[in-house]
């Protein structure tokens, strides 16, 4: 099971399992792999699997350089900055800030989803978030299928005046 697709119960003090090693019939030859070293990379990034709010791009956000509205944004509201496997792809942000089927599967309590058309494979990464909020200038985007709330407009002119509502709102 993907981490991030059910939710975790608590702790069972005392709990054991039955361990059962089970070998159906390899055997030792030329074509076994060993594994020399684990090399695990280091990284300052706060794992958006343990997010309260994520603040998600995607294509539509347009440019690695766009990205500084939706992070004005996540630092307003407390939130992450995550996005989609297009943005990955492009090489404007980090795959360990993927949501997605092949990136990781998230439950923030608040999803926004900004320039994101909302593939399948993105939804089943986001879907279980308590609420989604799509934004993005194709009224027949799928995401709004998904979306609590969805606003239909340019991302570059939405996002900054919600930051500074919410800036605004916040501060009272």
């Amino acid at each position: 099971v993907r981490p991030g697709v059910m939710q975790a119960i608590d702790k069972i003090e005392g709990a054991k399992a039955d361990v059962i090693e089970f070998n159906p019939g390899f055997t030792p030859d030329n074509k076994y792999v060993e594994i020399m070293e684990v090399v695990k990379s280091v990284t300052d990034v706060v794992d958006i699997m343990d997010a309260n709010i994520l603040v998600s791009g995607g294509r539509g956000v347009g440019s690695p350089e766009n990205f500084k509205i939706l992070e004005d944004l996540a630092a307003v509201i407390g939130g992450e900055v995550s996005c989609s496997r297009a943005v990955v792809d492009a090489g404007w942000k980090p795959r360990d800030i993927q949501v997605g089927q092949t990136g990781k599967t998230v439950r923030p309590n608040v999803y926004f989803a900004i320039g994101i058309s909302g593939a399948i494979q993105h939804v089943a990464g986001m879907e279980e978030a308590d609420i989604i909020v799509a934004i993005n200038k194709d009224d027949t985007a799928p995401i709004f299928d998904v979306a609590d709330y969805g606003i239909v407009g340019d991302l570059n002119k939405i996002v900054p005046m919600l930051t500074e509502q919410l800036k605004q709102t916040l501060k009272n």
